[in-house]
Formats: structure tokens, sequence, C-alpha cells
């Protein structure tokens, strides 16, 4: 099976960036326009994306808290570990399964600029306290074959 990683460092301490991602307030700070709930194991929440007018239903999985968030939306399922890494955190997304071929490779281009986005503005929230620094909904990325 394939699938995508993508991987990060934020200098702020675990137990921040995992209730910055498992609290509705803390994900709708930087990544959705809204989150319905906290994320609980078993739970459905909504999260609604605004810059592309999109909702979608997230089946949460396994929460290790500081260490693990998982879940599963359209698409796929995503899983996020978190490690301690000298007072900051490394932050490890894996999302799958990405097709096979050129529809794979299209899926992991959009997907990675998703969790750059994702990374970039958790990073913002948390050191420099900016919300949603903005998303375009005209940005894209084509592959050819």
């Amino acid at each position: 099976m394939t699938k995508l990683i993508v991987e990060d460092r934020i200098d702020r301490p675990v137990e921040d960036v995992f209730r910055a991602i498992v609290t509705p307030e803390g994900l709708s700070s930087f990544f959705t326009a809204e989150a319905s709930a906290a994320m609980v194991p078993g739970t459905t929440v909504t999260w609604r994306f605004g810059h592309v007018d999109a909702t979608f239903e997230v089946l949460i999985g396994e929460i290790e808290p500081d260490r693990l968030i998982s879940w599963t939306w359209p698409g796929g399922q995503v899983t996020i570990e978190l490690a301690d890494a000298d007072g900051g955190t490394r932050l490890t997304v894996t999302e799958q399964p990405m097709a096979d071929g050129i529809e794979g490779a299209a899926q992991a281009v959009g997907q990675t600029q998703g969790w750059t986005y994702f990374m970039c503005g958790l990073r913002a929230h948390l050191l420099h306290g900016i919300r949603h620094f903005g998303l375009s909904d005209a940005i894209r990325a084509t592959v050819v074959a």
C-alpha cells in the first residue's frame, strides 16, 4: 500500500501541539474554518474548510495523549505521531492509501500541499499567534504524464 509521509519539527512542547490539533478551538485556529467537537476515539466530528467550501465527516480513531492522533476521512486514513525533540515536537503525518500510477502521484501532490499548509499554519499559530494566515483556493499543482 502506497502512503504519503510528511514530517516537520515545531519549537513547542508536545502537549501544546497535541492540544492545538485535538481541540476544536485549536484546530479551527490554523487548519479548519470550524470543527464540531474535540477528537475523541470512536466519535465522528464535522470539519468545515471555508477556503474550498467543503465539509467532511471525520471518524476519529486512536488517540494517545501527546503521542498519537488518527482519523479516517474521505480519501483515507491519517495518523499523526508526535515525539519530543529537545523541547520541541517532531510531527510525522502519514496518509494512506495513495492510489497507484499517475492518479496516485496527483493525489500525493495535492495531499502534500495540504499537509505542508497544516504544518505551516500550526507553526504560525503556536509560535506567533497567527490565525489562518491564508490558503488560497487558486493554488493548483498538476501532474502530467
